[in-house]
């Protein structure tokens, strides 16, 4: 099995159909041709088109002077106009000579058939070539790793939990041709820090000066709440403070844990002169060891524990540095604490919305230096605290959602597999879609619950985290609230107040939203768009079951809790008119963004664009 082939395709196809979905060569229809009339035309071209009606040949001259051609096969889709035939090639031509291309020289025939409208920015082309590059390798090494998929049942909360992770790391961000990437990795490191190869990561520690930490809202006092406690066993608590002790600086600092790839590449250059004062001082000791989960800077704990860490590691990942700021972690707690409201607020969420504490953080902060400032970013350590009785009851499981939107390469498992036998179902299209349906009937009744209160979590399939319980979908735990979408004037009018989120002046937010549609995009893109038509198109490969089946249902379960949950007449009006009668969707951009940024500072770039409304499609 050639895994650079298959790793060429899959990028490939994520990133004709992101290019189409974006209206990336224009607004105006693409001049398709029927299959049977580019063949006609084209006798001698290698095999391209699939034989189906629908399927239509888009013939693009990216090179009117040299008279270059690119062939693509297309079909319908349903959460876009068109998209790639999947597995068939793409072919380049000149005069009669065929070829079919990689991703790379594809994009660069690309970027020259559309060289007038990138103008002078051929940092953000290069930069471009050089990620698209870098994912397909290392979705080829990802590819090739077998991840342990056996006795899942048997495993105990926490295992099972890494497992997913795991699992939900194969594939990171659905439908992202670039989300593989990890720019600053080289191949070995990879390997050793990428959730999929279940690698143990030795933490590295870095002692700070007390009076230049800032904390969160749980960290009330520095001598009792401080990151060892929380992270490490007895034993190794007291190997790390005798350390402290023989410096003489336990009185005087902290510990904090640092990723070791961040320890060697990063803090010299970023804070060398917070060390060569002594603020900061590094520290021998390292013998915790924990495991990446699937977004690669959180990691499991190194002992049995519901404390979890997140930490900052500036590698270039979906366009974005992937730093820890005090700035994020403070509206993180501004929305923690939104959110545990909103569970009083509704019974229902009361009992089926669940929370990671993400109160207890620490970030390095001298008093020169401002929230929005680059260095201090990159010195910070949060510890995620899961819920205790989650992980320790035997029936219940954690599972990322991201991980039942991952085809395992080679291989037809998938976690409903478990739930069907479980529940002694047969595997049948029926049994896949009962369980379909009650996923998604948990999952969207506690985003609309609080969509009616005014607020969306990031629900991508990494935030997502499904509750499984004794065969049921018990509910939704939700992590990582810095992202947590807010529209005001539902807030106040259910007795809640705007949390005053920290936003640097003169920079696009996305938390504020004017419009309760505005809101309700995020539902539409990350929700819908994004994780749940992966969990779709999983299932229809895995299962061999229609698509349009399992959307379908998605409609039913949407309609009926449009229905059953008390929004006003005005609001549901809006919703139903938004996801079902709206002729267009909106998507957001991923890639043109991405381009025009160049690599700059910030979180990841994205843009807003328009596509086809799916349940349209379906009836289509």
């Amino acid at each position: 099995m050639n895994f650079t082939s298959m790793a060429a395709e899959q990028v490939m196809q994520d990133l004709i159909d992101c290019l189409l979905a974006e209206h990336f060569f224009g607004p105006e229809p693409l001049p398709l041709l029927a299959a049977g009339q580019w063949r006609q035309a084209h006798p001698e071209a290698p095999a391209l088109e699939g034989g189906e009606a629908y399927e239509r040949i888009w013939d693009w001259c990216c090179d009117a002077q040299e008279q270059r051609f690119i062939s693509i096969a297309l079909r319908p889709g349903i959460t876009q106009q068109w998209e790639k035939v999947p597995g068939s090639p793409v072919l380049a031509r000149q005069e009669q000579r065929w070829s079919a291309l990689g991703p790379v020289d594809f994009m660069k025939r690309v970027f020259t058939g559309m060289g007038p409208r990138f103008g002078d920015n051929d940092k953000g082309l290069t930069l471009f070539l050089e990620v698209l590059h870098i994912s397909v390798w290392q979705t080829a090494l990802s590819l090739e790793h077998r991840v342990d998929d056996q006795n899942l049942m048997a495993q105990d909360g926490a295992t099972f939990l890494r497992t997913m992770e795991q699992w939900a790391s194969l594939r990171d961000r659905p439908y992202h041709p670039l989300a593989k990437a990890k720019q600053g990795l080289l191949q070995a490191e990879y390997q050793q820090y990428q959730a999929e190869f279940a690698q143990p990561v030795a933490l590295n520690w870095v002692a700070v000066r007390k009076d230049l930490l800032q904390g969160g809202e749980g960290v009330t006092d520095l001598a009792q709440v401080y990151p060892a406690r929380y992270l490490l066993p007895e034993a190794l608590q007291e190997r790390l403070a005798a350390e402290l002790r023989e410096r003489g600086i336990d009185a005087s600092h902290v510990a904090l844990p640092v990723h070791p790839w961040q320890f060697e590449h990063v803090l010299p250059a970023q804070l060398g002169a917070a060390f060569a004062r002594g603020d900061c001082q590094r520290l021998d000791f390292s013998e915790a060891t924990v495991f990446a989960t699937s977004s690669l800077r959180s990691m499991t704990p190194c002992f049995p524990s519901a404390d979890y860490l997140k930490l900052p590691m500036a590698i270039y990942s979906l366009g974005a540095s992937r730093y820890l700021p005090a700035v994020k972690m403070i509206n993180g707690g501004l929305s923690e604490a939104l959110l545990h409201q909103v569970r009083r607020l509704d019974p229902v969420l009361e009992q089926t919305l669940h929370l990671c504490d993400e109160s207890k953080w620490w970030a390095f902060m001298p008093p020169e230096a401002t929230l929005f400032d680059e260095a201090p970013r990159h010195l910070s350590a949060m510890v995620r605290g899961y819920p205790q009785a989650l992980l320790d009851d035997p029936d219940c499981r954690l599972l990322p959602m991201a991980a039942l939107g991952t085809p395992l390469p080679g291989s037809n498992r998938h976690f409903f597999d478990e739930w069907m036998a479980y529940r002694q179902l047969p595997v049948t299209a029926d049994s896949v879609l009962t369980l379909f349906g009650e996923l998604c009937q948990r999952f969207f009744d506690v985003n609309l619950r609080m969509f009616r209160l005014g607020m969306l979590g990031e629900v991508h399939g990494q935030n997502a985290v499904l509750v499984w319980k004794a065969g049921q979908a018990q509910g939704l735990l939700l992590r990582d609230h810095d992202s947590l979408r807010i529209f005001v004037p539902w807030l106040t009018r259910n007795g809640m107040a705007d949390p005053q989120y920290r936003i640097k002046k003169g920079h696009a937010n996305t938390l504020y939203h004017q419009r309760p549609e505005d809101l309700l995009f995020w539902l539409q893109t990350l929700a819908i768009q994004v994780n749940v038509r992966a969990i779709i198109d999983t299932l229809a490969q895995v299962y061999a079951l229609p698509a349009t089946r399992l959307w379908g249902s998605l409609r039913e379960v949407l309609e009926g809790l449009l229905q059953s949950i008390e929004f006003d007449a005005e609001a549901r009006a809006m919703i139903q008119h938004q996801l079902f009668e709206a002729p267009r969707w909106p998507q957001k951009l991923l890639l043109t963004p991405m381009i025009e940024r160049a690599g700059g500072p910030g979180s990841m770039p994205f843009g807003k664009g328009e596509v086809v409304n799916p349940f349209q499609r379906l009836q289509a």
